[in-house]
C-alpha cells in the first residue's frame, strides 16, 4: 500500500513539553464564532427561472446535538500533562469577600450579533448561496469496471460505522455509488471483465431524458448525483482510478464550428457516416450538431459496429484538444465536475490507486488505447497537482491487501476527513452559541424561512398585482391585506418576492414571515402565532413573550406590540387556509395601525380535488369568513393565472435551468392552448417534455399529474415509484436520504447498492419536483396529492414499513466522548407513523383508545426523551396529530382521556421552559403534578397520571426538584408581557427583590437575604422555604459577609456594622467611613476584618469587638487601589492599583502584616474585577488585556502567590467575562463572551472541558463551598437559566428557567440546594438538587439544626432606632 496516515507522536510530545510550562501553555484555539447565520456554501443558477408554484413546505431543521435546544452538552478534551492536583484543603469557597449588590466591572457590554439581527427583521440570507445540510455524501467515483467491486466492497462494509458516528452529531450518512460493476459479457471462467475498447450496445441504450440519449444514462445520472449533493452536503470523493477510464462514448451534440471543420477533412465515406448520425440543431445555444439517436430504434445488431465505426473516425479526425471536450468518459466528467472543479472536495478526495503508473503503449495498440493513454496521463498529471498525497492509497497489481487491511487505511482517513466536516459546520454554518438570550429554535425557524423564500423566489408566477401589494405597503391602510388564488397558482412564490423586495420599498421593516406547515412550529396556528410572537417581542424589547402556549395569549401580545406602533411590522402568513379550522377568527388583528399584515389563502377547487387527511377539509370557506370580517374588498387581492401570451411565452422558453437541453426541448403547440393556466401547470408539462413523452395528446390540464406518474412508473420496475413517492409524501416535513433508502430497501429486500441506484435515478428523474434542503421532499402540494389519491391503498403499509423501521433503531447513540446523543429522527417521526397506522387499521377495534392509551402518550420516559430530543413543539404536535386523526376517522376526540389533557395543558404552561433546555422536564413535571393534585385531588384516580408522579419519585439521575409551594402564584408579581412595563402592572407598589444572597456558616440548611430598597436583611430556612428571621430599618444595606455563626458585618450607607443576626441587634460600628464608589472589605479572621480606606490609599485592619483600626497596609505614596480579594483562609489580601501603567496587583500576607509582591506585566491591565483566589490563597488568577492591542480578547494570568511568580496564562478566542478557581479540582474556570464555559488545568496548563448550554455570555460563576459544583448564569438577563455543573467530570447536572430575571443566586455546599432571589419579588425560589452526590446525607442531617435561639423564630426585628 502506498501511503499511510503519518504518526501523531512527535506533535503529541511536543504538546506535552509545551504544556510543562508556565508562560508558555498552549492557548485554547478555537476559531472565532461568526454572528452571521447564513453561510455561502451553495449556488443557484442564473438564467431562466422555472415556474414553480404553492411548493409544499420544507422539512424542519435538524439541531445539533449539543445544541438541539434541549440538552447542555460537554466537549471534553483530554489532558495530555501528568495528573494531580496542587496541595488544597477541603474547603474551597472562592473568598471572604463580602458579595456587593453591585460590584463595578470592567468589561463592556457584548454587541448584539449583526446576522442574528438581519435574520430577526425578517431579511433575506445574503448571496445566492444556500446553507448546508447536515448531511455527509461519501460519493464513490469510479468507471464501471469490475475489478473495483472487491475495493468498493471495503467501502460499503465502513457504511454502518461511519452512519453511526455521523448520527451521533446530527449528521446524514448516505454512500453514493451510482455506476454500475456487473459484466456486460457472460463469465467465461469467473474472472470476466468489461470491453473497455466498445461503445456500449446502442440496445440498452435510453430515449430520454436528451441529454441521456446514445448511452449516456449512467453520466447524466452521476452528474445529476453530484450536482444534487454538491448543493447542500458535504461531499467525500472516493476516487477509483488505474489504467482505465472505463466505457467510451460518443458525443450527444457537437458545435457547428467544430464539426463542419472535421468534415473539411474527412473522406467522402467518413463525411455521410458523420452527416448520417449528426443532423444540426439550430434551437440550440450555440448552434450545434446533435447525435441522432433515434435511428437506433427499431435496433439492429449492424447499428452497432456502425456506431464504433463512427466514434473511430472522430478519434482519427478530432486534434487532441477537440477530444478532450468530446470523448470523455464518465469517470473524466466526475473527476473533473468535482476534485478539479473544487479546492475542498481536492482537499478531502480519497485516490485508490489500483493500477501502475501509465505504462508506454504497445506498438500495436489501436487508436482508442492511444487515446486512452493520453487521457489517462492527463488525468494523472491534473489529480497529482490537485489531490494530497497523503490520502492516496496504491494497490498495485503485485501487491497482496487483505480487506481488513483496506478498511483500516480508508476509516482512519475518512475519520478524519469527518471531524474536519463537523468542525468546518460548526464554524460556519450552526447558529452560534451565543444567541444573546434569543432561543435557537427561533432563530432555526426564522432561518428555515430563509432559506425556503430564497428557493422560492427563482421560481415564476403571474406577478401582476406586486404593484398593488407595493402600494399597500407604502399606504395608510390598517386592515390586513388577502391574496387569494387556486392551487398552484403561485401564492408562496409571491410571499418570497414580497421578503425579497419590502425592505426596498420600506427600508425601517421588521417583516415576519411565515409558511404554513413549514415545520412543527408552524403546522397550527397556536405554534405559528407563537413564533410570531416571540419574534416581535425580541425586536420590541429584546426578550421572548413569556406566556402560557395559548392562540388568546399569543393574539394578544402581537396586538399589544402593534399598538405601540413602535416598529413599522409586515405580518405575512403564507396559507393560512391550511392551519384555520373552523370560522373563528379572533385572533385576527383587524385594526393593524401603522403595520401591515398580509394572508394568502388558496380557493376552493370547483371540482372535488383529492385531499390528503392531514389538511384541513375544503368545506371550510376561509375567504367567505374573512369577508364577514368587515376587511374592505380593496384589501382582497386574487393571484391569476398566465395571460395567453405569458402562458405561450413560459412554455417556449421557460424550462429554467433544471434542463440542461433546454434550447433543444420544443413543447407541443397544442400543449400551449390547454386551460388552469397555472405555474403548477407549466412546470408539470416541462418535466413531462423533459421526460420526453411530448407525443401524448393532452386533453385536461387537470390529468397532468395522473399522466407524469405514469410515465415514472414505466421507469422502474413493479411499486418502485410507488414505494419512494409515499414514502417521501407520507414523511411530515420530509425524510432524510438514508431513512428513506433504508425503508425502501426493506420494503423492497433489494442490495443497498441495488437500492441506492433506484433512488439516484428516482432522484434525477423526479428533477424540480423533489426539494432537498435539510430532508427529502415533494416539492409541490398538487403532485403531492395527486399521489396520495393515485396510491391510496398502499398508504397504510407504507405508514407500517416507516414505523417498523424507526422502531428497529436505537434510542441514543453513543458519542465520542462516551456522551450519548437522542436519536433525533426516531423521536421525531415514530409516533405519527404509529398514530396512522393505527387509524388506517380499519378492522382494529377500539383504535382511538389504542391511539391515545399507547405508549408515546403514557410511558413518562419516552415523553422526556421526546422533549429532550426534539422540543416540546414536536410531542404538542403528536398530540394535535392524534387528535385530527381521530376527528378524520370519523371519531369525536372524546375528553375522557385525562392523561392526554394534562399532558397538553403542561406543555402549554411550560411550553418556553422545554423549549430552552428539555433537562427541565421532570423539574417542572413533578411541580405540576404536586400543583395539580392540590387543586383536584381526584386527578389521581387517573392511572395514567398516578404512574407518572410514582415515576417522579423514583428517579435515579439528577434533577432539582422545586420546593415552593407557590411558584405560579408569584408569577402573578411580573407582567404578562416584557418585564419594563411598569404600567402593566396593578396599581401596587411593585415589589423590590433581593440585591445578595449568603450561605450562613453554622449547620443546617440558612442563607440570609438582604434588599437595599427595603431596609431589610432576612434569614431563610431553606429546606423549608420560609424567613425565620426578619431585620428591618437598616440603613442602605449595600454589602455584608459573615461573622462567626450568628454575626455579620454589613456596609450601611459608608459604615461598616456588625449585627446580631439571631437577636436583631447591633453590635458595633466600625471607625471611619468607607469610600463611596468602592466600599470594598472582607474577613480577617473571626475578630478582624480589612476594608478599603476613604481616599483609597490603604487598607485598615479593623477589630470586629472595638470597631477601632488595628493596623494600615500601605500601597506607597499616590497609589490608590481598585479592588480587594482577601482568600477564604483570611490569610492572604490582593488589592489592585489602578494609579500606576500597567495596573500592577499588590498581595499583602495579613498574619504576617506585609506586603508580599507587586506584581505586574509590561504593557498589559489587570482587569480586577475579573479576579478570584484559592481558599488558602495558594493561587490568583485575573483577567488582563494588552495596552497595544486593546480590540484582541483579553486572557487569563494565574500567579502562584507562594513564589510570586506568573503560572499560567491562557488566552481564549473571545474575552472572559466571569472567572472562578478551585484548588480542590485544580482547575480555572472562565466564562465567555461566548456563551462557553472553560475549565483550564491548573496542573498541566490544557483546556480539559468546554461547557456549553448557555445562549448569553456567561457573566456568573459561583462554586458551592466544598468546590465540587459550579453553578453560572447570566447576570444581564439575557439568558434567564441557571445551569449546575459537576466540575470535577464536567457533566451538566440540571437546569432551571426561573419564571422571573435572576438577581443573586447562592448555592450550598455539595450544590444541595440552590436559592434564586428573582427581581421583583420577595420570596426566594428554593432548589433541591435530588439524586446527586455523597455528601447530601450529611447536609440532611444538618438541615434538622435550629438557627440560633428557638425562641427567635419567626421574629420581626426593627432596627431603625
Amino acid at each position: 500500500m502506498g501511503n499511510v496516515c503519518s504518526s501523531g507522536q512527535k506533535k503529541k510530545k511536543d504538546k506535552d513539553s509545551a504544556s510543562e510550562k508556565s508562560d508558555d501553555s498552549p492557548p485554547y484555539q478555537e476559531a472565532d464564532q461568526k454572528d452571521t447565520l447564513i453561510s455561502a456554501d451553495s449556488s443557484a443558477g442564473d438564467g431562466k427561472r422555472a415556474p414553480l408554484a404553492a411548493v409544499e413546505a420544507l422539512p424542519e431543521v435538524t439541531p445539533l446535538p449539543e445544541s438541539n435546544g434541549n440538552q447542555a452538552q460537554v466537549q471534553k478534551q483530554p489532558s495530555t500533562g501528568p495528573g494531580g492536583k496542587p496541595g488544597g484543603a477541603e474547603k474551597d469557597s472562592n473568598s471572604t469577600t463580602p458579595q456587593g449588590a453591585q460590584a463595578p466591572s470592567d468589561v463592556a457590554n457584548a454587541n448584539p450579533g449583526a446576522g442574528n439581527l438581519s435574520v430577526l427583521q425578517g431579511k433575506p440570507p445574503p448571496g445566492r448561496k444556500i446553507e448546508r445540510d447536515k448531511k455527509i455524501v461519501v460519493y464513490i467515483l469510479a468507471d464501471n469496471s469490475t475489478e473495483y467491486k472487491k475495493h468498493k466492497r471495503v467501502v460499503h462494509s465502513l457504511y454502518k460505522h461511519f452512519k453511526s458516528k455521523c448520527q451521533s452529531r446530527g449528521f446524514d450518512f448516505i454512500i453514493a455509488d451510482v455506476h454500475d460493476s456487473e459484466p456486460e459479457t457472460e463469465p467465461g471462467n469467473g474472472n470476466a471483465r468489461k470491453d473497455f475498447s466498445r461503445l456500449q450496445e446502442a440496445k440498452r441504450w435510453t430515449q430520454t431524458p436528451l441529454e441521456a440519449q446514445g448511452g449516456h444514462e449512467e453520466a447524466a445520472n452521476c452528474l445529476c448525483e453530484i450536482t444534487r449533493h454538491s448543493a447542500g452536503a458535504y461531499m467525500i470523493p472516493v476516487l477509483f482510478l488505474g489504467a482505465t477510464l472505463g466505457t467510451p462514448m460518443l458525443p450527444l451534440t457537437i458545435e457547428s464550428q467544430d464539426f463542419t471543420s472535421v468534415l473539411g477533412t474527412a473522406s467522402e465515406e467518413e463525411r455521410l457516416l458523420l452527416e448520417k448520425w449528426y443532423t444540426i440543431d439550430n434551437s440550440y445555444q450555440p448552434m450545434c450538431h446533435r447525435l441522432h439517436a433515434q435511428q437506433v430504434d427499431p435496433y439492429s445488431s449492424q447499428v452497432n459496429g456502425e456506431l464504433n465505426e463512427l466514434l473511430a473516425v472522430l478519434l482519427r479526425l478530432f486534434s487532441d484538444d477537440v477530444k478532450d471536450s468530446y470523448l470523455t468518459t464518465v469517470v473524466e466528467q466526475e473527476i473533473n465536475n468535482t476534485v478539479l472543479m473544487s479546492q475542498e472536495l481536492a482537499k478531502r478526495c480519497i485516490w485508490i490507486q489500483t493500477g501502475s503508473q501509465v505504462a508506454r503503449p504497445s506498438e500495436n495498440a489501436s487508436p482508442l488505447e492511444l487515446e486512452v493513454q493520453r487521457r489517462l496521463s492527463h488525468v494523472y498529471s491534473g489529480l497529482k497537482s490537485q489531490l494530497s498525497e497523503k490520502n492516496l492509497i496504491r494497490l498495485l497489481p503485485t501487491m497482496s491487501i487483505l480487506d481488513e487491511e483496506l478498511s483500516a487505511v480508508i476509516e482512519s482517513l475518512l475519520d478524519k476527513t469527518l471531524a474536519g466536516i463537523f468542525e468546518e459546520h460548526q464554524q460556519k454554518n450552526s447558529i452560534p452559541y451565543n444567541t444573546l438570550g434569543v432561543d435557537r429554535v427561533l432563530l432555526e425557524e426564522l432561518r428555515l424561512v430563509g432559506h425556503y423564500s430564497k428557493l422560492l423566489a427563482q421560481n415564476s408566477a403571474n406577478f401582476d398585482i406586486m404593484n398593488d401589494v407595493k402600494r399597500y405597503i407604502r399606504d395608510s391602510t390598517a386592515q390586513p391585506l388577502v391574496v387569494s388564488g387556486a392551487r398552484g397558482s403561485g401564492k408562496s412564490v409571491l410571499v418570497s418576492k414580497i421578503m425579497e423586495n419590502v425592505h426596498r420599498w420600506k427600508p425601517e421593516a421588521q417583516l415576519i414571515l411565515r409558511y404554513a406547515n413549514l415545520s412543527a412550529r408552524s403546522s397550527d396556528l397556536t405554534s405559528l402565532l407563537g413564533s410570531m410572537a416571540n419574534q416581535m417581542s425580541v425586536l420590541e424589547t429584546g426578550h421572548q413573550c413569556q406566556v402560557p402556549h395559548t392562540l388568546e395569549g399569543y393574539s394578544r401580545v402581537i396586538r399589544e406590540i402593534l399598538d405601540r406602533q413602535q416598529r413599522f411590522f409586515v405580518l405575512i402568513i403564507d396559507g393560512v387556509d391550511e392551519l384555520q379550522r373552523d370560522e373563528l377568527l379572533d385572533w385576527l388583528p383587524q385594526q393593524l395601525g401603522s403595520a401591515k399584515m398580509i394572508l394568502t389563502v388558496s380557493e376552493l377547487a370547483d371540482e372535488g380535488d383529492d385531499v390528503d387527511g392531514t389538511e384541513a377539509g375544503d368545506s371550510f370557506d376561509m375567504l367567505a369568513a374573512l369577508a364577514q370580517l368587515g376587511i374592505p374588498q380593496r384589501c382582497f387581492l386574487r393571484l391569476r393565472q398566465f395571460t395567453e401570451r405569458q402562458w405561450h411565452d413560459i412554455l417556449s422558453s421557460g424550462g429554467g435551468d433544471f434542463y440542461a437541453a433546454n434550447g433543444a426541448l420544443k413543447l407541443p403547440d397544442d400543449w400551449k392552448t390547454l386551460h388552469g393556466k397555472t405555474p403548477y401547470h407549466a412546470k408539470s408539462l416541462w418535466w413531462l417534455a423533459w421526460l420526453g413523452h411530448v407525443a401524448q395528446p393532452i386533453s385536461e390540464i387537470g390529468d397532468i399529474s395522473s399522466r407524469i406518474l405514469q410515465v415514472l412508473e414505466s421507469k422502474f420496475a413493479t411499486d418502485q415509484v410507488e414505494l419512494l413517492l409515499l414514502i417521501v409524501r407520507l414523511s411530515p416535513w420530509g425524510i432524510r436520504e438514508s431513512d428513506c433508502l433504508g425503508v425502501f430497501q426493506k420494503m423492497t429486500q433489494l442490495e443497498a447498492q441495488v437500492a441506492f441506484k433506484v433512488w439516484s435515478k428516482f432522484c434525477w428523474l423526479m428533477g424540480p419536483m423533489l426539494l432537498g434542503l435539510k430532508n427529502i421532499r415533494i416539492a409541490d402540494k398538487s403532485f403531492g396529492r395527486a399521489v396520495l389519491a393515485r396510491y391510496a391503498q398502499k398508504q397504510w403499509l407504507v405508514h407500517e414499513a416507516l414505523r417498523d423501521y424507526f422502531d428497529r433503531q436505537d434510542s441514543e447513540f453513543k458519542g465520542s466522548q462516551g456522551a450519548n446523543t437522542y436519536n433525533y429522527q426516531k423521536y421525531l417521526k415514530l409516533p405519527y407513523h404509529h398514530f396512522c397506522a393505527v387509524i388506517e387499521d380499519n378492522p382494529a377495534p377500539h383504535k382511538i383508545d389504542i391511539l391515545f392509551n399507547c405508549f408515546y402518550f403514557t410511558d413518562l420516559q419516552w415523553i422526556a426523551n421526546k422533549v429532550h430530543a426534539t422540543g416540546p413543539e414536536h410531542l404538542l404536535n403528536d398530540i394535535l396529530q392524534a387528535e385530527w386523526l381521530a376527528k378524520s376517522g370519523g371519531e369525536n376526540c372524546p375528553t375522557a382521556y385525562v392523561h392526554i389533557s394534562f399532558l397538553k395543558q403542561f406543555l402549554e404552561q411550560y411550553l418556553h421552559e422545554l423549549s430552552y433546555d428539555g433537562q427541565q422536564f421532570y423539574t417542572l413535571m413533578k411541580y405540576y403534578l404536586k400543583t395539580r393534585f392540590r387543586e383536584a385531588p381526584e386527578l389521581k384516580d387517573d392511572e395514567k397520571i398516578r404512574s407518572w408522579w410514582e415515576y417522579t419519585n423514583e428517579l435515579e439521575f439528577a434533577f432539582l426538584e422545586i420546593l415552593n409551594a407557590d411558584l405560579d402564584a408569584e408569577n402573578g408579581n411580573q407582567s404578562e408581557q416584557e418585564k419594563p412595563s411598569e404600567d402593566a402592572v396593578s396599581s401596587s407598589v411593585p415589589v423590590k427583590g433581593y440585591d445578595v444572597l449568603m450561605n450562613l456558616p453554622q449547620p443546617g440548611c440558612y442563607v440570609a437575604s438582604m434588599c437595599t430598597d427595603r431596609a431589610e436583611i432576612c434569614i431563610w430556612d431553606v429546606k423549608n422555604c420560609c424567613r425565620i428571621r426578619e431585620l428591618q430599618g437598616i440603613q442602605q444595606p449595600t454589602a455584608m459577609c459573615p461573622v462567626g455563626n450568628y454575626e455579620a458585618a454589613v456596609l450601611c450607607r459608608r459604615e461598616i456594622r456588625v449585627i446580631n443576626l439571631d437577636e436583631g441587634k447591633f453590635k458595633v460600628t466600625l471607625k471611619g467611613v468607607m469610600n463611596q464608589k468602592m466600599p470594598y472589605f472582607g474577613l480577617h479572621d473571626q475578630n478582624h476584618l480589612v476594608c478599603l480606606s476613604r481616599n483609597r490609599m490603604y487598607v485598615n485592619l479593623m477589630n470586629l469587638e472595638s470597631g477601632d483600626c488595628v493596623t494600615t497596609f500601605k500601597a506607597g505614596e499616590d497609589r490608590f487601589l481598585n479592588s480587594l480579594l482577601v482568600s477564604g483562609d483570611g490569610r492572604i489580601l490582593v488589592c489592585g492599583d489602578e494609579t500606576q501603567k500597567p495596573f500592577p496587583l499588590l498581595v499583602w500576607h495579613l498574619s504576617q502584616r506585609k506586603l508580599l509582591y507587586d506584581l505586574r506585566i509590561p504593557h498589559h491591565d489587570f482587569i480586577t474585577s475579573l479576579s478570584a483566589i484559592t481558599h488558602e490563597g495558594s493561587y490568583v488568577c485575573v483577567v488582563a488585556k494588552e495596552l497595544n492591542e486593546p480590540t484582541t480578547p483579553n486572557f487569563i494570568v494565574v500567579y502562584d502567590l507562594q513564589s510570586g511568580t506568573l503560572f499560567k496564562k491562557w488566552k481564549p478566542a473571545c474575552n472572559t467575562v466571569s472567572l472562578a478557581i478551585s484548588q480542590v479540582n485544580a482547575c480555572v474556570i472562565a466564562g465567555l463572551e461566548d456563551a462557553k464555559i472553560l475549565i483550564w488545568d491548573l496542573v498541566t496548563g490544557n483546556c480539559k472541558s468546554t461547557l456549553i448550554g448557555h445562549n448569553a455570555p456567561v457573566t456568573f460563576l459561583k462554586l458551592d463551598p466544598l468546590g465540587k459544583v459550579l453553578l453560572s448564569y447570566d447576570k444581564e438577563g439575557r439568558d434567564s437559566a441557571v445551569r449546575m455543573w459537576e466540575l470535577n467530570s464536567a457533566k451538566s447536572l440540571a437546569v432551571f428557567k426561573p419564571p422571573a430575571q435572576v438577581s443573586t443566586c447562592e448555592i450550598l455546599p455539595n450544590g444541595a440546594f440552590v436559592v434564586l432571589a428573582l427581581k421583583d419579588r420577595n420570596s426566594l425560589l428554593t432548589l433541591a438538587l435530588k439524586n446527586y452526590g455523597g455528601g447530601s446525607g450529611a447536609l440532611d442531617d444538618d438541615c434538622g439544626t435550629l438557627y440560633g435561639n428557638p425562641d427567635n423564630q419567626h421574629k420581626v426585628f426593627d432596627l431603625s432606632n
